[in-house]
């Protein structure tokens, strides 16, 4: 955890110096494969992570890097197949589940798209408040033709970030799209609500 935390927080150059060129280790080897995805040096990092794959092939974290990185890189059709492969390791870890469905959106058919909403509603049920999974959430609604869910999400997204002047802007917005009483029209309503009170606090101040 804590040289992927490094891995992908610190510069990459003096990630790749604290690694002895003769260490193939576990840790060595992830260390690589970060900071050449951060160079970025995109077949270095295939190969380095296929090497941690080799070691720990039940290791769902380690396709799921596969995934990132190929994703990020530009490779989204390849990033689905590694990530679901994470998701069959581990199909209730919702940073794998949204990894997943950003590469499906990325993806771009219709087909697609629609199994990326399947994929991120999980994810978002596994842990709604990932502000990744949400924006992706957000995209994946409005794809399938669903504004009204787009902009709920996207207001519980800027809510999140403590942005009530957009949240609420968006949960109107959800607001005027939704039939009345339904669960994104109410959860729009709280987001307002919500947004109003935050902002009546700040102008006492």
């Amino acid at each position: 955890m804590l040289v992927k935390f490094n891995g992908f927080i610190g510069n990459p150059g003096y990630n790749l110096r604290r690694f002895k060129r003769g260490d193939n280790s576990e840790l060595a080897t992830l260390g690589r494969a970060i900071a050449f995805h951060r160079l970025p040096k995109p077949k270095k990092a295939r190969q380095h992570v296929d090497r941690l794959i080799k070691m720990r092939p039940k290791d769902a974290f380690y396709h799921e890097l596969r995934g990132q990185i190929l994703l990020e890189s530009g490779n989204a059709r390849a990033a689905v197949a590694s990530y679901r492969r994470a998701a069959q390791l581990a199909p209730k870890e919702p940073l794998i589940l949204g990894g997943l469905g950003r590469a499906m959106l990325a993806n771009g058919s219709g087909a697609s798209v629609k199994s990326a909403l399947s994929v991120l509603q999980k994810a978002y049920a596994r842990d709604p408040r990932d502000s990744s999974t949400l924006r992706n959430l957000g995209l994946a609604y409005a794809r399938t033709g669903q504004p009204g869910q787009a902009s709920v999400v996207t207001a519980e997204r800027y809510a999140l970030q403590s942005n009530f002047r957009q949240a609420e802007i968006h949960a109107k917005r959800a607001q005027g799209l939704l039939p009345r009483g339904t669960t994104g029209w109410l959860k729009a309503n709280d987001i307002i609500a919500l947004a109003r009170k935050v902002n009546a606090r700040k102008k006492k101040r």
